[in-house]
């Protein structure tokens, strides 16, 4: 091979490897949140199969189904009260689960994000949407905690990945497991005047 031909190939595999490191990044951007709802999964030979979301992200998507596509396969879904998605099967996810990874653009995986705030909200039991960044009337949830308290708290600030509260209470221990609404999470951090929750995609045992 000549030194031409070699310097091509390395600036060709330099950047390969930017566009997987890219990727990769893009989509651990994103936090799965365990949303389930329905929904019809499309192979390519067109073929139609029941399925359901085990959690999902604006960047991708974990499927449970009794026939599942194979890796690398692109498949469109249609899930309820969301509606057309598409991507690539990215990986298996254990026994009738895969991983979907999004192959839509930027601004799709936006209003995706925006769909998936309101069902959410709804799971917190929020009544009016609430955006990332609260600035306007106190919005007030439900708090179950672990250790058999109860109460009301002030969302301070909310997204797909967790939700800051404010409170008078004595702050709870860090690492409690909290039901927000029909979420559940963990006591992450506490702040003055409050604490932060993270979403856990698995549920309380």
């Amino acid at each position: 091979m000549t030194q031409i031909a070699a310097k091509l190939d390395l600036a060709a595999a330099a950047r390969r490897l930017t566009a997987a490191q890219v990727g990769l990044r893009e989509r651990r951007r994103f936090r799965r949140m365990p949303i389930q709802v329905s929904g019809r999964l499309l192979d390519t030979f067109g073929r139609e199969h029941d399925c359901r979301t085990e959690d999902i992200s604006p960047g991708d998507v974990r499927i449970a189904a009794t026939t599942l596509p194979p890796i690398g396969e692109r498949v469109i879904i249609y899930l309820e009260g969301i509606g057309r998605v598409s991507g690539k099967v990215a990986r298996s996810c254990g026994e009738g689960e895969v991983a979907v990874i999004f192959d839509f653009t930027a601004h799709k995986r936006e209003k995706l994000a925006e769909q998936l705030t309101l069902i959410v909200n709804r799971d917190l039991g929020i009544e009016a949407p609430v955006r990332p960044t609260i600035s306007d009337g106190a919005q007030l949830v439900k708090l179950e905690f672990e250790t058999g308290e109860a109460y009301e708290g002030e969302v301070v600030d909310f997204s797909l990945a967790g939700i800051t509260i404010k409170s008078k209470r004595p702050p709870p221990l860090i690492g409690v497991w909290v039901r927000v609404g029909t979420v559940y999470g963990r006591v992450a951090r506490l702040i003055e005047g409050g604490f932060a929750i993270d979403f856990d995609q698995h549920k309380r045992p």
